[in-house]
């Protein structure tokens, strides 16, 4: 693989990103060493490597089940352990999970509220995995690199003061989980705008525009193909109308259409 032909496969913006995960990819291929991201990359990007990739395993771990974002290990084969199935808890990643408290009766704060106060102290949203709420409580996996920034100077989310810490997984039973709101729809096929036409209750010809324009994002990466095939367990996002997997296949109906669970995150 060249590093020429791996960046061409992404948008301009996204070239530092993407130059920064060849170069680890690079690093561990020349060196035959364990190379880690410091960065949790979604899905448009870690979905490029397979489970091998030029003679090295490729582990992707971003610690809740599922997760979108996640940091990348290329591991050299002598490094890979020979019993162990569980592969992304075996590598020892340089992330932490942070939990977030707050004690707010009369707010209620969303996603862009924890965001919004963690960006807000000039740190980079890859240094960040999935954010997950529940109730008061965010729970977001950072970096290692910025945990003690966190830490020390995370104090209030929007204007409610907040406590911080490191949660200790191995003590930990339950990982939260993401909250979904399940919808069945029927397709003629898994065409993005069929797809996107189906979600929003729009027809599918004014489902284009948006399409065109960029305002639709498989896996987060911008798709104008109307008719690209969307693959099962990719995620869409529409802007206006949120964020959905596209979870399973549940058969075909009488007239032939095909039905898809799709999952929207709350």
């Amino acid at each position: 693989m060249k590093k020429e032909i791996f960046l061409k496969q992404f948008p301009e913006e996204l070239e530092y990103l993407a130059s920064k995960l060849f170069n680890a990819y690079e690093f561990s291929r020349d060196f035959e060493i364990i190379s880690f991201t410091e960065e949790f990359y979604p899905p448009n990007f870690w979905k490029k490597f397979q489970n091998k990739s030029n003679g090295l395993n490729v582990i992707t771990n971003g610690i809740f089940e599922d997760s979108d974002r996640r940091q990348i290990a290329f591991v050299p084969e002598n490094f890979m352990p020979k019993d162990s199935k569980d592969f992304e808890n075996f590598f020892d990643f340089p992330h932490k999970l942070i939990k977030i408290s707050i004690s707010s009766k009369f707010e209620k704060y969303g996603h862009k509220d924890f965001l919004g106060s963690l960006m807000g102290l000039n740190i980079k949203r890859e240094l960040m995995g999935d954010l997950i709420l529940e109730s008061n409580l965010g729970y977001i996996p950072v970096s290692s690199k910025i945990v003690d920034v966190i830490l020390t100077e995370l104090v209030k989310i929007g204007k409610t003061p907040c406590k911080v810490e490191i949660v200790n997984l191995e003590k930990m039973k339950n990982l939260p989980k993401y909250n979904y709101d399940n919808k069945l729809i029927t397709v003629s096929s898994k065409r993005l705008d069929s797809i996107v036409s189906s979600i929003t209750n729009l027809s599918r010809n004014k489902v284009v525009e948006p399409i065109e324009k960029g305002k639709v994002l498989v896996d987060y990466a911008k798709v104008t193909d109307k008719s690209k095939i969307i693959d099962i367990g990719s995620l869409i996002t529409i802007k206006g109308f949120g964020k959905y997997k596209l979870f399973s296949e549940k058969g075909e109906t009488k007239k032939g259409r095909e039905r898809l669970l799709v999952k929207k995150y709350i």
